[in-house]
């Protein structure tokens, strides 16, 4: 049995892999590997959705995680999906800890409350835990919050890309020099970001990329040290792509004037009979009962004339094709260059940008085989060098528990292991 290190660089694409492969740790890292390209991410492609599926090679319609957001209009679906209990399938830690191994989550979304050795989620700051002190408290197990206590002071909110990064990689370097855990899930969200606001191939995008190698070059060299590098697997991987946004759709608007949904004197949603969720690229209609899809799609209907939305599906039209989760009665798709937003006052469309990654001037919850697509690179013990095509998303859990020799019930997967 070896140890396993699954590190996702968010949107890390298959065209970054030319920019990246001149840089030392990516270069060390792709020197020996398997490289595989354009791998089939899941929809919509959310970063949470993405994470379910990457850790447990199961489609979202099994994990149960359909977005990254909890519905709730009153708040703007301000709550994350961050509890492990969300995931209903087993995942690496699940199979990791049957067998006894010492295991780690830095950083990973949908892990607070893992079976884990090291808990440090991905969690911060919001309305019930208003500090980072508070989020992570809450969020981390006793081994886990020994780590956040050394380096939390490198987390600055006003900051938080690189920061939050940064403040990882110090846990995720001590935790291996000390522990050496058998398996880590490590996520990593600067490059995400640097698109998010400056646009998918902008010229800020060099610059994430050699931050993450420089976290990658810190990562090999704990390794290292802890003498255990030539006896550990590594993954490195993306989750999704992103696309150009220049407009934002408001469709709850439209839902408002047709009196299928009220806001307060905060223009905030105080009641409705339908609601539009937004995932970006795509985005969901929800109906208290199904009396009221017929009049919220004749209230939408303007996205449609106008050529906003391109594709509809029911829900069980998505589940068929796309293998969704989630209780939504149809699941819309933007037409290029727009997304949408969750605003329920205003104007239906309006220009794109601000901070909220769903309507930045990149995003992404698209269709899966739209834009650019993640790529995934093994190198370690097991591993045949080569460049690969046909991997998805989740077929990564399956491939790289069967390199490190972790016991699993290939069987019971959707995914399957490569080697």
């Amino acid at each position: 049995m070896h140890k396993l290190l699954v590190m996702c660089v968010d949107a890390l694409f298959t065209t970054d892999l030319p920019d990246t492969r001149h840089l030392p740790g990516f270069s060390c890292l792709m020197e020996h590997a398997a490289i595989f390209e354009l791998v089939e991410s899941v929809y919509p492609t959310l970063t949470y959705v993405c994470h379910a599926s990457i850790c447990s090679g199961f489609w979202p319609e099994h994990t149960g995680v359909p977005h990254n957001q909890k519905l709730d209009p009153a708040t703007r679906n301000e709550e994350w999906y961050w509890d492990y209990s969300a995931i209903k399938v087993p995942t690496i830690f699940d199979w990791a800890t049957k067998q006894g191994l010492t295991t780690a989550s830095v950083g990973w979304p949908v892990s607070k409350g893992a079976p884990v050795t090291y808990g440090i989620p991905e969690v911060w700051e919001w309305s019930r835990h208003p500090t980072p002190e508070d989020a992570f408290r809450d969020g981390c197990n006793e081994a886990g919050w020994e780590y956040v206590k050394r380096h939390l002071s490198c987390y600055d909110t006003s900051d938080m890309h690189p920061t939050y990064d940064e403040f990882e990689v110090c846990c995720l370097e001590d935790l291996i020099r000390e522990k050496a855990p058998d398996v880590i899930l490590d996520h990593q969200a600067q490059l995400d970001h640097v698109r998010h606001v400056s646009g998918v191939h902008a010229p800020e995008v060099q610059d994430a990329l050699r931050l993450h190698d420089g976290w990658l070059q810190r990562i090999f060299a704990a390794y290292e040290d802890a003498g255990v590098l030539d006896d550990t697997v590594i993954v490195v991987l993306g989750d999704h792509g992103q696309l150009e946004v220049d407009y934002k759709l408001s469709a709850n608007v439209l839902l408002a004037q047709a009196g299928l949904l009220e806001t307060d004197e905060r223009g905030e949603v105080s009641s409705w009979r339908a609601y539009v969720q937004s995932g970006g690229i795509s985005a969901e209609l929800f109906v208290k009962d199904e009396s009221f899809v017929e009049p919220a799609l004749n209230a939408l209907r303007p996205l449609f004339d106008e050529g906003y939305v391109t594709d509809a599906f029911t829900n069980e039209e998505a589940q068929q094709k796309f293998h969704t989760a989630g209780s939504f009665s149809y699941i819309f798709e933007a037409a290029p260059n727009y997304a949408f937003g969750d605003d329920a006052e205003g104007a239906l469309v309006t220009p794109a940008g601000g901070e909220d990654y769903k309507y930045s001037l990149a995003t992404h919850g698209h269709l899966p085989f739209r834009g650019e697509k993640p790529c995934c690179i093994m190198m370690g013990p097991g591993v045949k060098p080569g460049r690969y095509q046909g991997l998805r998303l989740i077929d990564e859990a399956p491939t790289a528990m069967k390199l490190a020799g972790i016991p699993f019930d290939e069987d019971m997967l959707d995914g399957r292991s490569f080697f």
